[in-house]
């Protein structure tokens, strides 16, 4: 089997540190070339006993590359390294924010694809002590991933497909949808919705613990909670209704808590104004 030519431009940042490794666990399948230009990064890449790739002579035998930068940098450095790709080489992007707000620099004769993780859900089974404890994803812990393809050739996108389950392994599902899809999941049900009030309730805890709660309790009985009710709220009890005292508290929390039109924040237009703050938020449109 021919090796997969795989560029991780950014190596020796938080995220391509994170991709570089698993992609060096697999060298029967894997051809690694990484690529930094920042000294503590570079440092970073040796430490860990891999080689350091000029752009330029990395790019020349690139099947796949992928974009380890950070997201409010995807247009500057896109614009330059983009033209320098061989024709036909597949383009990663780790979050679509950039190819939604159009930063993405684009050409006809390459695949670009965006693919970000779900993270180990505390719904999978782990294998092991350290795969219960990987709550990024990435040393062990089982997850899934989210992907699409932006443009090009669908057996290119396959290719950048089975990279991205080796560099987020292990990986259960790839689920495949379209880029404006994963960006109504992240930013939109994860961190607009699901961080913010998660966040919350971190505060929450704190309050507790001002008042005199044992701060283990409050999270022993918090995190107990959201287990049993996201279980009972995404159908996982079948249809088990929460007690009829709980039904009114969450009226209660919707009116203390959540705005009525919380909601607005499915509309499309404020999704491209969330994107576009989030990349440029000296510049807010919402």
């Amino acid at each position: 089997m021919k090796k997969i030519n795989v560029v991780v431009i950014g190596a020796g940042g938080k995220m391509g540190t994170r991709t570089s490794n698993n992609l060096a666990k697999v060298p029967r399948e894997i051809e690694l070339f990484c690529v930094e230009e920042g000294e503590k990064g570079i440092a970073s890449i040796r430490e860990r006993g891999l080689q350091v790739y000029t752009m330029e002579e990395a790019l020349k035998v690139a099947d796949v590359v992928v974009f380890a930068v950070p997201d409010t940098l995807i247009r500057k450095l896109s614009a330059n390294v983009v033209p320098l790709l061989r024709e036909g080489t597949g383009f990663v992007i780790l979050d679509p924010a950039a190819a939604v707000a159009r930063e993405l620099e684009l050409r006809d004769d390459c695949t670009f694809a965006v693919a970000h993780p779900c993270h180990p859900s505390y719904f999978l089974d782990q294998d092991t002590y350290e795969a219960r404890h990987d709550y990024f994803g990435g040393l062990g812990g089982k997850q899934d991933i989210v992907m699409s393809k932006i443009q090009g050739d669908d057996e290119v996108f396959e290719t950048c497909r089975r990279v991205s389950e080796l560099m987020y392994a292990p990986v259960v599902n790839s689920y495949v949808m379209d880029s404006r899809q994963i960006a109504f999941l992240e930013p939109t049900l994860v961190e607009i919705l699901g961080a913010t009030t998660l966040h919350a309730m971190a505060e929450t805890v704190d309050e507790a613990e001002r008042r005199g709660i044992p701060r283990e309790a409050a999270i022993s009985f918090l995190s107990g909670h959201i287990y049993n009710l996201s279980a009972n709220f995404l159908g996982l009890l079948g249809k088990t209704p929460v007690s009829d005292a709980c039904s009114v508290a969450m009226g209660i929390g919707s009116r203390l808590v959540l705005r009525e039109d919380w909601r607005q924040i499915w509309e499309d237009e404020n999704l491209d104004k969330s994107i576009a703050t989030m990349l440029h938020p000296e510049n807010p449109l919402i």
